[in-house]
């Protein structure tokens, strides 16, 4: 049996994000996987299983029945990652077994788990894979740092890079849309295509992560990793799908990840002038900081200078505190009419695919109006998509990489993402103030918005 270990098991992203869909695996699935869990806060495997109840209570989606096989399979050590003796507790729980290591922590705890499992290996073997969650740094130097250290211990192919939004269903759809719609993926090229339009909408502001934002800002937190995964498998040359052969499988994955680091090779970055930042109102107060420059707004276009995107604008959306929580990639088609032709990819917080064509009015005039093509998960399939860190656990433990971006696009985003912050710092491009909760998904391309 396999036995995942996670590091940080205490904290906001294991309890909410992974342990559901930990249940969810076990109950669905059955999956073949034992648990070891490394927090601090709980004395016991007694303690921690209650902590875990009490929040089964409030807001995690898990039944009684997962929980009583969550708990079946756990086994938990109270420890600090910066105590020395964090792996001699763990030894005798990974004795004989295929591990896992699954870094859940915050990423300034990187380098001392890594530089642990180095002492540690000149006397154990290292696990099988190694995976950790971003931001892989905060730019290109401080990832190349982070690579070497885990280059020291793991291969690429043993190393696993998370971005959760690469696990959601309608993100996955991508590739099945490219790859097995052929009059599609023709469709998707400057000859059809007005502008693309990606956006990631979030409702909430920075929360309890006022000190680590006021740091990253939405430029690191979500431009480098989701807008540009997004991009990056909405555009590349998709190529053909695997069957059930395992080496065939293996080419589609390296041949993805050659494909999107290409992509983003080709990318020029928008003029000074179209950089567009905001600030919503209050942000200065909730981090404690009054000439707080961070921002949490960012509308810029990106643009692939190749055969294929030559002239199309990638519009880039990402705000906190916006009036919904919506995430979409919609795709504006060059039109005869005064309603364009459109497909909009629905990634949150409803999972489905439309497409606006136009039709003829019922009646007797040769006239039309936009009517809309629809699918939805839960409308097809009556029953909600697998969660985004379903399908990645699930690929974690079995090798799958076609999710996980390679260290070379990671190096790549970090490059674009370094451009476009010094273009920011030179020209001294400051964030516009907006209100909180007053911007929708489908407003926020009209540059007037964020002028106030």
């Amino acid at each position: 049996m396999k036995t995942l270990v996670f590091f940080g098991a205490t904290g906001n992203l294991f309890t909410h994000k992974i342990l559901p869909s930990l249940g969810h695996l076990l109950t669905q699935d059955g999956g073949d996987f034992s648990i070891v869990a490394i927090g601090r806060r709980s004395p016991n495997l007694a303690s921690y299983q209650q902590f875990l109840l009490t929040l089964g209570h409030k807001d995690v989606s898990l039944s009684p029945e997962a929980f009583s096989q969550l708990f079946q399979r756990l086994t938990y050590i109270q420890s600090d990652i910066k105590n020395g003796d964090l792996f001699l507790k763990l030894a005798p729980h990974l004795e004989g077994k295929e591990v896992f290591f699954y870094l859940a922590t915050l990423p300034s705890l990187y380098p001392e788990v890594l530089r642990q499992l180095k002492r540690w290996n000149q006397t154990h073997p290292l696990p099988k894979s190694i995976a950790l969650e971003k931001p892989f740094g905060s730019d290109e130097e401080s990832f190349l740092a982070l690579e070497r250290e885990l280059r020291d211990l793991f291969p690429e192919e043993r190393v696993f890079y998370v971005d959760h939004y690469l696990g959601k269903s309608t993100v996955l759809s991508l590739i099945i849309l490219k790859a097995e719609n052929l009059f599609i993926e023709k469709l998707l090229s400057r000859h059809y295509l007005k502008e693309v339009r990606i956006a990631v909408c979030e409702e909430e502001g920075v929360e309890e992560r006022a000190q680590f934002y006021e740091e990253t800002g939405a430029l690191r937190d979500i431009f480098q990793n989701h807008l540009l995964q997004l991009l990056t498998l909405f555009a590349i040359d998709i190529p053909p799908l695997c069957e059930e052969d395992r080496r065939e499988c293996q080419l589609f994955q390296e041949k993805v990840a050659q494909e999107k680091v290409r992509l983003l090779e080709k990318v020029r970055l928008p003029r000074k002038e179209e950089i567009i930042l905001g600030q919503y109102q209050g942000y200065r107060e909730a981090v404690g900081n009054p000439s707080s420059s961070t921002e949490t707004l960012i509308h810029i276009p990106i643009y692939i200078e190749n055969a294929r995107w030559r002239g199309v604008p990638f519009r880039m959306f990402t705000g906190k505190k916006m009036a919904e929580k919506r995430s979409f990639i919609e795709v504006i088609f060059h039109s005869v009419t005064p309603w364009p032709n459109r497909l909009v990819i629905e990634i949150q917080p409803e999972e489905r695919i439309d497409f606006y064509i136009n039709v003829k009015t019922p009646s007797i005039e040769l006239t039309s109006v936009p009517a809309k093509l629809n699918f939805s998960y839960f409308g097809t399939f009556g029953a909600k998509s697998p969660q985004a860190y379903q399908k990645i656990i699930h690929d974690f433990l079995h090798g799958e990489r076609t999710l996980f971006p390679n260290s070379a696009f990671i190096r790549r985003a970090w490059q674009i993402t370094d451009a476009l912050k010094r273009t920011i710092e030179r020209y001294k491009i400051s964030p516009h103030f907006y209100p909180p909760h007053t911007l929708k998904g489908d407003e926020v391309w009209n540059r007037n918005t964020f002028s106030s």
